[in-house]
């Protein structure tokens, strides 16, 4: 197997272990040649001068003359380690000195080291485009060939219809003539007319005939014997529609700028055939449409913004119990429930349900509207199409089903979710207390790994509570929890991904302790669920908008209602956002905007379970392209409340 090699050669260190990223060390310069015709490295860093006994004097010179040879475009920072500055010349001779530190504890040394390997990314980007530019000049040049050989063909017919514009400028009335006339014609024979009558001055023409291919035993050239007589196929995109002829009786055969302008007149004809058909199709689709519009058992109804009539199906009528005719122009209100002002809870162009009433027609019931919008151009006028459901059998089932179901669907997600999540979770836990176990304590990633562990015990006290939805655990006690710390332990494990984005986090806490009773882990993971999505919001803006800055708004303040008081948290994001109307589905675990395949989209749901288990509410407005906004409301409880709420 291969070994794995870092894009970072660095040479001489004396504390290879005090080096925070991931690169490869040599001890000496030798060492450092043969790694270097092993791998190319991207970013290579070496001290001014030998500073090993197993190297001569001219080791670092040697070594720059062996990547020059093996890697030309790696990028150097060269560490001075107090050399004479002739010998510094001569290393920055050799080329590519990116930049030149002091030494090897220098504050901007990881800093210079990622700066080199955007360098030389920089420049291998541009040494691509270099050759990419210079296929793309060759392409242009055969291109261009090719174009001086089409000009040259082109010119050549302009001349020749240049010669022919004087004997064609008599035809450009007669084609017009020609053209409104096919255009208005409302039949083939009235279309065969009017176009004879259009050409017969210029042309002398005696009749025209349109043939279709069904009509293909029909032989036009028997019908009168003429001199002259012309036909062009009439064509629909690659369908041959059939062949229009046309005849004069004096004068001698058609010409060929006489064959080539009835050509035109063709095309024309093959464009109004296409119109008339449509036409046709249109008043058959009508009538189908109508057909259909009947037969729904369900009331629809047309309407405009103004509550007024356009059109209803036979179902509306029955159950007005009217006429058609003298429910047109009334308003649905009126003509359907014998009502003056419009439905409680009526809401036009989204759905909604309707308060038990009695219709004109004398039922009692109760109906969800289905309501579209509906935009008709080239006028734009808005109408909506109603669509009345009587739900009255259906909702005195779901009232026996509906919280059996409901917490059925939501076990079956949790203990999925639980199952899946907890081994391997067990696994990473094991692993990192494994790695702590190893560590000394002053390593300059010990923080780091305690976080990591941290967070998996957060992780794997979430999973625990996606049980919640149908059971609650009482493994945590509640305790007193100050939210600014909550917020700042959820943005800890976020940072690194935000930094890596180049997310700006703007934080406003208040000064002030702002304490509540409750379970800390299961706050800081309801706010970092929140910062999550909008994360994965705000990355999906800058894919389809390279360049955007993305931006996170999170404020901690205090709320004073006529009932209690309590905090509002606010976590405001400049993503993508999504449709206000479907405010409601978002927190449905079953529902989800996201790509199932990489995000199940459970964050905003287990946020919300936590939230309530805290007697708190959760607030949600967004709109797309402009962000989405989540408010959390959590009261001011006393501890012995808020351990009782909590216990049940």
């Amino acid at each position: 197997m291969p070994t794995l090699r870092s894009s970072v050669l660095i040479v001489c260190h004396p504390q290879p272990d005090s080096v925070g990223f991931g690169a490869d060390f040599a001890e000496n310069f030798q060492v450092a040649a043969e790694m270097a015709r092993a791998f190319p490295y991207q970013v290579v860093v070496l001290p001014s001068g030998s500073t090993h006994r197993a190297d001569d004097a001219d080791a670092d010179l040697a070594f720059l003359d062996e990547l020059n040879a093996t890697a030309p475009l790696s990028q150097r920072v060269i560490i001075q380690m107090e050399a004479p500055p002739e010998r510094l010349r001569r290393m920055i001779n050799k080329g590519n000195a990116f930049k030149i530190l002091a030494n090897f504890q220098d504050a901007q040394f990881e800093r210079t080291v990622l700066e080199a390997l955007e360098e030389y990314n920089l420049i291998r980007q541009n040494a691509k485009l270099f050759s990419l530019v210079n296929e793309q000049n060759e392409s242009l040049r055969k291109l261009t060939a090719e174009l001086e050989e089409r000009v040259e063909k082109r010119q050549k017919f302009l001349e020749d219809a240049r010669r022919k514009v004087l004997a064609t400028n008599h035809r450009v009335e007669a084609l017009h003539r020609a053209l409104v006339a096919v255009h208005r014609a409302t039949s083939i024979a009235e279309m065969e007319r009017l176009t004879t009558e259009a050409l017969s001055g210029v042309l002398g023409l005696s009749w025209i005939r349109i043939f279709f291919r069904s009509q293909s035993l029909l032989d036009p050239k028997k019908l009168d014997p003429l001199p002259a007589l012309f036909s062009a196929p009439l064509m629909r995109g690659k369908d041959e529609l059939g062949s229009i002829y046309f005849a004069r009786d004096k004068g001698s055969e058609f010409t060929k700028d006489e064959t080539g302008f009835l050509s035109q007149i063709a095309d024309a004809v093959s464009l109004s055939i296409g119109r008339l058909t449509k036409l046709e199709q249109s008043e058959t689709l009508k009538h189908q449409w109508e057909a259909t519009f009947d037969a729904i058992l369900d009331p629809v109804c047309l309407i405009d913004d103004n509550y007024s009539i356009q059109r209803i199906n036979r179902s509306f009528a029955e159950r007005s119990g009217s006429e058609p005719e003298r429910l047109i122009g009334r308003k649905c209100h009126e003509a359907f429930f014998g009502r003056k002002t419009p439905c409680e809870n009526c809401s036009m162009g989204s759905n909604f349900r309707l308060k038990p009433a009695r219709t004109a027609g004398g039922d009692n019931v109760i109906y969800d509207v289905f309501s579209q919008e509906i935009r008709f151009k080239p006028a734009d006028a808005l109408l909506y199409m109603n669509m009345y459901h009587d739900v009255s059998a259906q909702l005195r089932l779901e009232r026996q089903i509906l919280e059996s179901a409901k917490m059925a669907e939501l076990g079956v997600i949790g203990s999925s979710i639980a199952h899946e999540l907890n081994n391997p979770l067990g696994g990473m836990l094991s692993f990192l207390q494994l790695i702590r176990m190893d560590l000394k304590g002053d390593e300059s990633f010990h923080g780091d790994i305690i976080e990591m562990e941290r967070a998996a015990l957060r992780c794997r006290d979430i999973v625990k509570s996606l049980l919640g939805f149908t059971r609650k655990s009482s493994s945590d006690d509640p305790r007193q929890v100050d939210l600014r710390e909550a917020i700042e332990q959820a943005l800890k494990i976020t940072e690194l991904q935000t930094r890596a984005m180049g997310i700006q986090v703007h934080l406003d806490l208040p000064p002030d302790p702002a304490l509540i009773t409750g379970q800390f882990n299961f706050l800081a993971q309801s706010i970092r669920n929140l910062l999550q999505n909008a994360q994965e919001a705000i990355a999906e803006k800058l894919k389809s908008r390279p360049g955007a800055r993305g931006e996170i708004h999170i404020r901690l303040t205090s709320e004073s209602a006529s009932s209690q008081e309590g905090y509002v948290i606010e976590v405001r994001d400049n993503g993508t956002g999504f449709d206000p109307h479907l405010k409601e589905q978002v927190l449905d675990p079953l529902y989800t905007t996201k790509d199932p395949s990489r995000n199940p989209g459970l964050g905003l749901t287990v946020a919300l379970q936590i939230i309530r288990d805290h007697s708190g509410d959760l607030e949600i407005s967004s709109s797309p392209d402009s962000g989405t906004s989540v408010k959390i409301r959590l009261p001011r409880l006393e501890s012995s409340q808020t351990k009782s709420d909590l216990a049940r």
